[in-house]
């Protein structure tokens, strides 16, 4: 049966066509190719790349958010799945690592900081701590620091 079409009905199918064309269907389907890992899970193979058991759980959301807004979901989920990295899994072990380290976002374009004081290398540098944090009573830095043992 032959169904005449409105002029609304028209334009939708029409608008809808003419999106998928302009856009391509590469560009929409990874939005929605790979749900996202659970905060739990990117901790947990965040403390295995790290080796830091003690990750602060607000900058995890934040690295993990950035991740996902660039569209490296599916990347941490197979990391998640099968967490010794292998050669093609190494670019995103490496990104990762490096947002705790560096407390940047991994999103390309942006400058977001998804954690300062929580990032790991306050751990690396112990002679310095982030700014505006005290380090103990006014001239604590007058004394020479004590032997730590190796």
């Amino acid at each position: 049966m032959i169904r005449n079409l409105s002029r609304r009905d028209l334009l939708r199918s029409g608008t809808s066509a003419a999106s998928i064309l302009i856009l391509g269907a590469r560009s929409i389907t990874p939005v929605f190719a790979a749900a996202p890992p659970s905060l739990e899970q990117f901790i947990a193979i965040s403390r295995k790349l790290t080796g830091h058991q003690s990750l602060d759980s607000d900058m995890g959301k934040n690295i993990l958010d950035a991740f996902v807004a660039a569209g490296q979901a599916g990347d941490i989920v197979t990391l998640v799945g099968d967490p010794a990295p292998e050669q093609s899994q190494l670019k995103i072990a490496s990104a990762i690592v490096a947002a705790w380290y560096s407390g940047i976002s991994p999103r390309p374009g942006t400058s977001q900081v998804t954690g300062f004081n929580e990032a790991l290398v306050w751990d690396a540098l112990t002679y310095t701590k982030p700014w505006g944090s005290c380090g103990g009573e006014t001239g604590y830095w007058g004394e020479p620091p004590s032997e730590q043992e190796p």
